[in-house]
């Protein structure tokens, strides 16, 4: 019984100490460095059917590599990219096509308060492009990445109607600076929408840890992703 106590104890302590330690990431700039990619076919090759309807919308908070936070800064501030190597490697294999590679530095918060970042990439049809939506890195206990891409077909051209329907990606309705705290301005409404012919959707949830490169699969899509400590911080 005294053992049983003593272990139970023991693993209290340390989910109280996870817990201080998650706290303590809250506020704290970490480098973030991401590559998504295609697979040309791959939903072909996999045998995967393309969504009848799937569900794509922006949230409401978000931002995007030009946003400017409360104090007139770059929410978003550019890195210098390590995985060069990787992207190289990819292209050279012939059989994927890098449609997103960015590094950018980060101050993390909690998944409430964390705002979404937008990502496009690829082919250009009318507004859109091939790659859309956005991505969240927040920290709780862990770091935790979500996912809410999609990747538009459009074969033979733009399409004008019928198909699939993209949300237009929101833009700032006016030059004021972004208070992430209490979210993005109201989203300008789009125009006339684009309609694609087939969509593959990449939502996912993934708990990482900094310094490892993690890697996010999907018939259609892979997103590679490596979360640094800056400044000394350590996981």
């Amino acid at each position: 019984m005294t053992r049983t106590i003593q272990l139970c104890t023991a693993l209290l302590l340390a989910l109280a100490a996870a817990g201080a330690q998650a706290a303590n990431y809250a506020g704290t700039t970490f480098e973030i460095e991401m590559i998504v990619f295609s697979r040309p076919g791959g939903m072909e090759q996999s045998r995967e059917t393309w969504p009848a309807a799937p569900q794509l919308q922006y949230p409401d908070r978000w931002v995007d590599f030009q946003t400017a936070d409360g104090d007139g800064a770059t929410a978003l501030s550019p890195a210098v990219t390590r995985l060069d190597n990787k992207v190289a490697a990819l292209n050279r294999g012939g059989s994927y096509r890098v449609l997103f590679h960015k590094a950018w530095r980060q101050v993390l918060q909690q998944k409430h308060k964390s705002p979404a970042i937008l990502i496009d990439g690829g082919d250009s049809s009318g507004d859109h492009r091939q790659l859309e939506g956005s991505v969240t890195v927040s920290v709780s206990r862990y770091l935790h990445l979500s996912t809410n891409l999609w990747f538009s077909d459009f074969v033979g051209g733009e399409m004008t109607t019928g198909g699939i329907p993209l949300p237009s990606r929101p833009t700032l309705a006016s030059e004021e600076p972004l208070n992430l705290m209490t979210g993005s301005p109201a989203p300008l409404v789009g125009v006339q929408p684009l309609y694609a012919q087939r969509v593959a959707v990449l939502q996912e949830e993934r708990r990482l840890r900094s310094g490892e490169l993690h890697y996010i699969d999907h018939p259609q899509l892979g997103v590679l992703i490596e979360v640094r400590t800056v400044d000394g911080t350590e996981e």
